[in-house]
């Protein structure tokens, strides 16, 4: 699959699910035909699946320029940190996909994503750098799947 097509199911799905980050990497990993997540699965769970490993290669904490070459070679890319890790602990966690694209000017170290966010609108097609706090960014996990 080429790196835009990934981008074009996550436009297809963000306008639903821009307000609920685990029902966008539910819905675009769905019609990737990706099946590791349950349809009850939050941000948490999901970490917790990309974790245990199965089909997913966990790539070092923090790596967002190995995460952009994996998004860019058409591989789906998932970053995501569970609520209890942020530096402001919170019943929620939250992931995001990484996209094909620049690593954010500013720093040149967070990729491209698209992001619902609950209770909020998230964003799509902007850098990871704004999907967290400063504290929290450095210390999210990427995790990639090879897509047929």
């Amino acid at each position: 699959m080429s790196p835009q097509q990934v981008v074009s199911i996550c436009e297809a799905n963000w306008e639903a699910h821009k307000s609920d980050c685990s029902g966008f990497v539910k819905a675009v990993s769905a019609a990737l035909g990706i099946t590791t997540f349950n349809p009850d699965d939050n941000a948490d769970s999901i970490m917790e699946k990309l974790r245990a490993g199965n089909d997913w290669t966990a790539l070092a904490v923090g790596d967002g320029r190995t995460a952009k070459v994996r998004a860019d070679s058409g591989q789906f890319v998932i970053a995501g940190l569970k609520g209890a890790e942020q530096i402001q602990p919170d019943p929620h966690g939250h992931v995001v996909i990484v996209v094909t694209g620049p690593l954010d000017a500013a720093h040149g170290q967070y990729p491209t994503a698209y992001w619902g966010r609950l209770g909020s609108v998230g964003e799509k097609n902007q850098s990871l750098n704004f999907a967290w706090r400063a504290g929290d960014r450095d210390k999210v996990g990427y995790f990639s799947k090879a897509l047929e």
